[in-house]
């Protein structure tokens, strides 16, 4: 019952795979995607305003009312793959055939360069939403409200987050789903990836097509508005998901989707997204008993309720890259609950690995590397921190929200440690590392009831007979909020640091 209902979602898309076992030796990883659209784009010749995005579209889009009705798609466009092998036509009908069987692994998704997995589906939508705007395509919409300055701007909310958002709450709310967002999962193997499987039972959107409804509402909106000639959407994809970024810019790659989704969506602007197209949802099908007994108070209330935890869960919280990820050992022993909620935060750096890491791979053997020095080499039971920041633009998960670390030595059970991977004696952690942890982690952890609201934050120097986090680190964290400075009688002298 609750898989039938995910097909009221337009993400669980329904296309027919005549040959699933063919697209199996492909692996599902970006760089196969963005291969397959060379070889399309080498027969075609033509930029991303071309046969192939209408191809894409045509397949991921067109027997869907709300998507014709929404973003009125290319007329007529042949769906020719004749360029493609069998292997190729296959795995791409696969990708866009989102959907989450009893075992629950996710279809439809691919693993990205920065260690984060995406349904490609929303990725296709959001773009060719900002070609539409470019291109100032009349829409056939009409919303209940009239002071929108650009009626292209909700096709883009509508293709990517706002309608599905709306519905999985609605599905939420009816006791059709054990929870109303997420969760994320754990690939078989990140070399090859072939199999997805999610870590609890599904929400109607888990955590794989947010992520790609964010990038395809960041891409539609750099299309929409860029200067100048188009790039090919493989040339879109690869520099987004694993080159510079879009234009060469760090900041404008998947790894900040989150901080970038952050900048051109307002809390308010997706209300009214929600709001609206759930109303146009209504109307479209009158007689849906997705809305029986919900009258416009009700719906209203789960709109609220909807964007105050999306925002929350996936704006204001950080993206942590979880243990399967980065390819953990397992916790020897049996590890010990924290009583949550903790009142303090320990700030670290690793001293060894010595230099910041930079990308998902540098900042996963890193990880492991320290497992294995904590395990082997001291003989502790997992890696000591509960959290680590690199430089890639996430977080790491060490041990963990809920269990006690190897962190702070007589404090472990008191607070998170939180260390930052380099050495930061005479040098600062890149600015967005540093508020990872300062703003993201430590609002979000106050939210979760997983830390007191006057929370204390301390350097692991002040517990301790240790120069970590580094003198220059330690003088930054003196700025945050929470920070206190610590003293003690040492030898009959009163002593604060």
């Amino acid at each position: 019952m609750f898989l039938m209902w995910l097909g009221l979602v337009p993400v669980f898309l329904c296309v027919t795979v005549k040959s699933q076992s063919s697209a199996d030796n492909l692996t599902f990883h970006t760089d196969t995607v963005i291969q397959i659209l060379e070889v399309l784009e080498s027969h075609l010749n033509e930029t991303l305003n071309s046969p192939v995005i209408d191809l894409l579209w045509d397949l991921s889009c067109s027997k869907r009312e709300f998507c014709q009705s929404f973003l009125n798609p290319a007329a007529s466009v042949p769906s020719n793959w004749t360029y493609l092998n069998e292997k190729q036509e296959a795995f791409l009908k696969r990708l866009v055939n989102h959907k989450v069987d009893d075992s629950l692994v996710e279809h439809g998704v691919v693993l990205t360069p920065d260690g984060t997995t995406v349904s490609f589906s929303p990725v296709v939508l959001g773009i060719a939403a900002g070609l539409k705007k470019r291109h100032e395509v009349a829409l056939p919409i009409t919303p209940l409200r009239t002071d929108y300055s650009n009626r292209t701007d909700v096709a883009s909310f509508l293709a990517t987050i706002a309608r599905d958002l709306g519905i999985a709450f609605i599905l939420f709310h009816r006791n059709m789903s054990e929870s109303a967002l997420g969760p994320n999962g754990c690939w078989d193997s990140i070399s090859a990836p072939h199999t997805f499987t999610l870590m609890s039972p599904p929400s109607p959107i888990p955590d794989a097509f947010i992520n790609g409804a964010m990038d395809g509402l960041i891409l539609g909106t750099y299309l929409a508005e860029k200067a100048g000639p188009l790039p090919n959407i493989s040339t879109l994809l690869s520099d987004y998901y694993g080159g510079e970024g879009l234009e060469g810019k760090s900041r404008l790659r998947s790894n900040f989707r989150r901080r970038k989704f952050a900048g051109l969506v307002s809390e308010e602007t997706l209300w009214e997204q929600v709001k609206s197209s759930l109303h146009q949802l209504q109307h479209m099908d009158k007689h849906s008993s997705l809305f029986e007994g919900i009258g416009n108070q009700e719906l209203i209330s789960l709109t609220n309720q909807a964007v105050e935890e999306f925002m929350a869960l996936y704006v204001e919280c950080p993206a942590i890259i979880p243990r399967c990820m980065w390819r953990a050992r397992p916790y020897k022993g049996t590890p010990t609950q924290l009583k949550l909620p903790l009142g303090f935060v320990y700030i670290h750096h690793t001293h060894s690995p010595r230099k910041p890491c930079l990308t998902f791979p540098a900042c996963a053997a890193d990880m492991r590397s320290m497992q294995r020095f904590h395990q082997d080499d001291r003989g502790w039971d997992d890696i000591g921190y509960s959290f680590v920041a690199g430089s890639d633009g996430y977080l790491y998960q060490g041990r963990g929200w809920h269990w006690v670390g190897a962190h702070t030595r007589g404090y472990n059970s008191k607070g998170y440690g939180i260390s930052f991977i380099g050495d930061y004696m005479q040098a600062l952690p890149d600015p967005w590392a540093m508020d990872l942890v300062k703003d993201n982690f430590m609002k979000c952890a106050v939210r979760g009831s997983r830390l007191q609201g006057n929370y204390t934050v301390y350097g692991h120097r002040q517990m301790g007979p240790t120069l970590c986090p580094g003198d220059k680190l330690f003088k930054e964290i003196e700025t945050w909020k929470g920070f206190k400075h610590r003293c003690e009688m040492r030898e009959g002298i009163r002593q604060c640091i």
